[in-house]
């Protein structure tokens, strides 16, 4: 949901389109963590470890790798390479281009203590995040990191470090959910990427840094014979087939946090300037027990069924799909949390859903063909959005799994 200062929705192919770390001092280097003789040691940690959970595709590892080095160091990250330390296995390596991507280093200046105690974007602590997909049957125990840094900033050679020893968390499991949505129609996207701007989004609160949105998703709905989006005028929220939908409770549970009143942004891509207040627009907060709580964001003004302190029933009616807060154009914005009830001050904690259908996906390499083309718009794209979608000629059932990026279902 948050990105920047922008909502965008498509990071597979173009910034344009739509939306809605825990800070750990060094310590001391572990067995393979310091640098090479007479070089300062740079600690390597993961504040949360990955716990899996499996996609139509693959099982996703995903977390950050934390680096600690001295105040006068500078650094960027050239190469970084995932290994299992039982077989010496290099599980991920991420290309060039994509690790500029998913390093983020401390911001300059840093945050102030005010900053940290209020709220916010910046960045206290450099981090790399990481996700990346391996077989259902070869999910490692543990998992270690080398890391080439490239210190030329300072006028010192690159150093190469191995460190940041994590367990894999097998022994959690992802919390199995019903639909937020229902029909056919329904396209699930900012999941299952390394770049999604979801994941690469920390925010620190009172002084914890956390990924809050690490595995949430943002849905959107088109005519599932067409692949249209929009029936009118693709700049107006309200043409958008999506607007009004209606909302469904996951899973039984308590509302422990709603709000409502907020005005619906009337055009698409018209959104303010980032505020962690009214980012999350209308939203429902539903806790649905063992320290998780299922949020929904961006939902017409008016439209809520719930309150604080009602119970609802999984398959309950919660409110309508609107354009509320930090949102380009109608969606629901969807994530899990543990730690807090909150969409900035917990820390995200994957799912996946009771069952569904694939029944198609988006045409990337169409759409990246027309996003270069002069006077290409966001709008204009879902004003002819039925051109980038790929029906398949059979849904392909899933079970108790996340959706991947731009897959087209029904629930």
């Amino acid at each position: 949901m948050v990105q920047n200062g922008t909502l965008l929705f498509i990071a597979a192919f173009i910034a344009l389109i739509l939306s809605a770390g825990c800070m750990q001092s060094a310590q001391a280097p572990a067995e393979g963590q310091a640098s090479s003789a007479g070089t300062p040691a740079i600690v390597m940690t993961v504040p949360v470890a990955p716990v899996p959970v499996t996609s139509t595709n693959g099982t996703n590892l995903a977390y950050e790798l934390e680096l600690a080095a001295p105040a006068n160091m500078t650094f960027v990250p050239e190469k970084i390479e995932v290994i299992d330390p039982a077989t010496g296995t290099v599980l991920y390596t991420p290309a060039a281009e994509i690790l500029q991507k998913t390093y983020m280093p401390a911001s300059d200046p840093l945050p102030t203590v005010e900053e940290i105690a209020a709220g916010t974007l910046k960045n206290p602590v450099p981090r790399i995040f990481i996700w990346f997909q391996v077989s259902p049957d070869a999910v490692p125990d543990r998992l270690v990191h080398r890391v080439t840094l490239n210190r030329s900033a300072g006028g010192l050679p690159p150093v190469t470090i191995t460190g940041g020893e994590v367990v894999v968390r097998k022994d959690l499991k992802p919390v199995v959910l019903g639909s937020p949505v229902r029909g056919e129609g329904w396209f699930v996207i900012e999941t299952t990427e390394t770049t999604t701007h979801h994941f690469l989004a920390p925010v620190t609160v009172k002084g914890k840094t956390t990924v809050p949105q690490r595995f949430a998703q943002d849905w959107g709905y088109i005519d599932p014979v067409t692949g249209q989006a929009v029936s009118g005028n693709a700049t107006i929220a309200k043409d958008y087939l999506g607007y009004g939908k209606e909302l469904y409770a996951v899973a039984d549970g308590t509302i422990v946090d709603a709000r409502d009143g907020l005005p619906d942004l009337e055009y698409a891509y018209n959104t303010p300037p980032i505020n962690l207040s009214t980012a999350a627009g209308n939203y429902v907060i539903l806790d649905i027990g063992n320290d998780k709580y299922a949020c929904y964001a961006h939902m017409i003004p008016g439209s809520l069924r719930v309150k604080k302190g009602d119970t609802v029933r999984e398959g309950d009616v919660i409110g309508l799909m609107g354009n509320s807060g930090n949102s380009d154009v109608p969606h629901l914005h969807f994530q899990v949390v543990t730690g807090a009830p909150s969409f900035f001050n917990g820390e995200g904690y994957p799912q996946v859903f009771r069952s569904f259908d694939v029944i198609g996906t988006m045409n990337i390499t169409l759409a990246e063909e027309r996003s270069a083309q002069p006077g290409f718009t966001a709008a204009g794209m879902f004003g002819e959005f039925g051109d980038y979608i790929d029906f398949l000629s059979e849904p392909v059932p899933q079970k108790e799994k996340l959706m991947e990026n731009w897959a087209i279902i029904r629930t």
